[in-house]
């Protein structure tokens, strides 16, 4: 089992593949790996969500090769980055951990599912995509792309990026932009990623958008539960891509959050937290 440490403010560093990666652990139960978005560090995922998924689960946040605290670079592909995920859970003794993959982490947690099924448990994607290769998938907008790409983010940007056009979920944004940063648009500057850094991960996430990777032939091998969650009105990864993947991927269950966009996780973030835990003590959300 790993060391348990204070999530918001102490970092453990371990030698995974020649990289000294970051990570943090919290809370205690079965491990629940956390697999994060586009150019986030492990001080981007609200403290709300980690603090009650930590109820249940010893939840292990870490920043992959070449991000924010973590040494070495960014992978080529997905793949690699799967397997610095699974790298770090086999090292740091991780028995059969879950698995919650959020956007790019989604699509890497796909990946990490079909390679190592037989090494985790469930699986649970958040607000993410199969390749567009898939029939019935939604590309990502060109406006969304160009603003997730920019230098740096103002709050207006994270709004647009991550919650739906409504005053709850605006307020809700607001709230989350809070507890992760002090409402500071650039949160988690102290260890924000570089422009090399989002450059190699968009090389990266491009090549599986469009198939050229394989990665989307594989998710009808894929056996272990699979939770996929989104919120009704992701500007990102529309909800037709989250029935895709649930399509595709055999015995799959969908769960949609009303009145949110992209972060439903941290908007809604008591519910899907006990949504998560059910479904990874069972297999299956009862009342959905």
């Amino acid at each position: 089992m790993a060391l348990d440490t204070d999530h918001a403010n102490s970092s453990n560093f371990t030698d995974v593949n020649g990289h000294q990666i970051a990570w943090r652990s919290t809370g205690t139960g079965r491990p629940l790996l956390m697999l994060n978005r586009f150019r986030a560090s492990m001080d981007d995922w609200d403290p709300a969500l980690i603090g009650a998924l930590a109820r249940h689960h010893q939840v292990i946040t870490f920043d992959s090769a070449g991000v924010a605290q973590s040494g070495g670079t960014v992978p080529e592909t997905l793949e690699g980055a799967a397997d610095i995920a699974m790298g770090l859970a086999k090292t740091i003794g991780l028995d059969k951990p879950n698995v919650l993959g959020w956007s790019m982490g989604g699509m890497t947690a796909q990946i990490l599912a079909a390679k190592y099924g037989d090494e985790i448990g469930g699986v649970i994607l958040a607000g993410t995509t199969p390749s567009f290769a898939i029939e019935g998938t939604v590309p990502v907008s060109n406006e969304w792309l160009g603003t997730a790409t920019k230098e740096q983010n103002t709050p207006a940007d994270m709004q647009f990026l991550f919650y739906a056009d409504t005053d709850t979920s605006r307020a809700a944004g607001m709230a989350s932009l809070e507890r992760i940063g002090g409402g500071d648009a650039a949160n988690g500057a102290a260890s924000k990623t570089t422009m090399q850094t989002i450059a190699a991960q968009g090389a990266a996430t491009r090549t599986f958008f469009f198939g050229e990777d394989g990665a989307f032939k594989k998710l009808g091998s894929i056996s272990v539960p699979v939770l996929v969650a989104n919120g009704d009105q992701d500007r990102a990864f529309a909800v037709e891509n989250s029935v895709a993947l649930v399509r595709t991927i055999p015995n799959a269950q969908l769960a949609i959050y009303p009145d949110a966009g992209h972060a439903f996780l941290f908007q809604h973030a008591e519910q899907f937290a006990k949504d998560v835990t059910e479904f990874l003590g069972s297999g299956f959300i009862a009342n959905i």
